[in-house]
This record gives C-alpha cells, structure tokens and sequence, in this order.
C-alpha cells in the first residue's frame, strides 16, 4: 500500500512540475507571437486591428498617399512637464510624412483617405495612480491610430519610448507606421 501512496505521490508531483513548465513555455511563445515585429521587441507595445477589410483598404490608401497627419500631445500633470522642451510636434508631424512616403509605392490619389492620428505622451512618474516601478521605466508612449472616411478605429497601436529627450520617438512612429501595413488578422 504504502509502494502505491509513494507512486501516486511521486506521479502527481511530476504531473504538477510538467504542467508548470507547459505553462510558462506556452506563455513565451505567446508574448512572442504578439511581438510580430523587431521593433517591438525593446519596449512594450500593445496594438488591435478592427475589421480585415477596412483595415486593408486603410493601408492601401495610406501606400497611395490618401492620408492626413494629425497630431497632439499630453504632458504630466502631476511632475513637472520637460519632455516638450526638446520636442517640436511640427518636427515630428514632417518626420512622420517622410516616413509615410518612404512606404508609399506611388502616389494615387482619391477621394477618401485615411485619417492618421498619433498623440504623444509623457510618462507622468509622480502619478500616485502608478502601480508599480515599472511603470516609470519608460519616457512615454505614443498612440496612433488609423480612421477611416466613416470615422471608425480600424487599427490603434501603443508603443512605450525610452529616452528623456524623446530622441527615439520617430523610431517609434516609423514602428508604428510598419506595424500598420504590416498588419494582418
């Protein structure tokens, strides 16, 4: 009796040490699919497609030139507000175009486009709403998303920055945009 207690017990435990590890490797490759690209790798991103089709018609207007940039920015409240002193939104509204262009195969204008809006946010550290020390470990984050004529959401992406100055915000935009045609549901 006591040679079937010391198997059964020797088997549950193997079954728990198992089923452990299945767990975290399958939690691995899972943050691994959703990090699609290389640049998603370094910071944290979060991004959502709404709808396949108007998410692909989205792209091809934007590749075609039909887009309009616009932009905004939110600064902390609760500690004092330095990122917008080495940031010049135009500056960034200009780099975005040129990245855009650079993904655009050749200009075929229409009637509709796309409706490009990105914000720009700074971490506000001193918010006593942040749950932990890793939520102050970035800069601040940038949000775009992409509308189209009906004014609907068809894809949102969030991407973390690092650097105090903002220097790697158009790294960031230039990831948001390839995250956006590169997007497949």
């Amino acid at each position: 009796m006591k040679k079937y207690i010391l198997l059964f017990c020797a088997g549950a435990f193997i079954a728990f040490i198992g089923g452990t590890i299945y767990t975290q490797v399958a939690k691995e490759k899972l943050q691994d699919e959703t990090k699609r690209l290389a640049c998603h790798k370094h910071v944290t991103t979060f991004e959502r497609g709404y709808g396949f089709e108007d998410i692909k018609k989205a792209q091809q207007l934007l590749l075609d030139g039909n887009y309009k940039i616009n932009s905004s920015v939110e600064k902390s409240i609760f500690m004092p507000s330095t990122l917008f002193d080495f940031i010049d939104m135009d500056i960034l509204d200009k780099k975005l175009d040129s990245i855009i262009s650079e993904k655009m195969a050749a200009e075929n204008l229409a009637r509709e486009r796309v409706e490009v809006y990105y914000k720009v946010y700074e971490n506000d550290k001193q918010d006593p709403k942040k749950k932990g020390e890793s939520c102050k470990l970035f800069r601040g984050y940038v949000v775009m998303k992409f509308e189209n004529q009906n004014n609907k959401t068809v894809y949102q992406i969030q991407i973390d920055f690092l650097d105090d100055e903002g220097s790697d915000i158009p790294e960031t935009l230039k990831c948001a945009v390839e995250s956006f045609v590169t997007y497949k549901e």
